[in-house]
């Protein structure tokens, strides 16, 4: 696995090409033995998204529940935003705008505590691995709104399927 520092601090895009034979592929999802060494797994979950157009996000969590994850998109194509919300950080409030895919540069993205993340899916049956190190809590968890202006989001489309909850987020002040 290769990691990549993208331009907000502490963030790194993963690149891990496949394995190919006869047979099929082989992708390393998880190496503790990377750049990543200090995390340590927590939880871990599957994102399905059947349908092109389903936008997820912006979500993080405040302390002391506040995360570091890793987000692979396996199967598919998504379009993944980072926001930086950590007041101290060089790179606050920066957007950072990446794809993500098997067939992309990024397979995936480490996002650092402080910081939102969100995605919306370019093709269906796009299928993403979360690796958390702290667990869901959902008093701690939090979003901003995916369309806050004050952000400009190139979203790449418009949604065409958002949960009641992440459409209901505030805006970032």
């Amino acid at each position: 696995m290769e990691f990549i520092p993208l331009e907000i601090e502490g963030v790194f895009g993963i690149i891990e090409p496949p394995q190919l034979d006869s047979r099929g592929s082989l992708t390393r999802v998880w190496d503790s033995n990377s750049v990543l060494g200090n995390f340590k797994l927590n939880q871990s979950s599957i994102v399905t998204n059947s349908k092109s157009g389903t936008l997820r996000g912006l979500h993080y969590q405040s302390e002391p529940f506040s995360e570091s994850k890793v987000v692979e998109c396996v199967s598919g194509k998504v379009f993944d935003v980072i926001v930086d919300l950590r007041e101290g950080s060089s790179t606050y409030r920066k957007i950072l705008e990446v794809v993500l895919g098997p067939a992309e540069t990024y397979l995936g993205l480490f996002v650092p505590p402080g910081c939102a993340h969100g995605y919306i899916t370019l093709e269906e049956n796009s299928t993403l691995i979360y690796f958390m190190d702290r667990e869901h809590s959902l008093e701690h968890s939090h979003g901003i709104n995916w369309d806050d202006p004050s952000l400009s989001i190139n979203w790449p489309k418009v949604p065409s399927l958002v949960s009641e909850r992440d459409s209901k987020w505030p805006l970032l002040n």
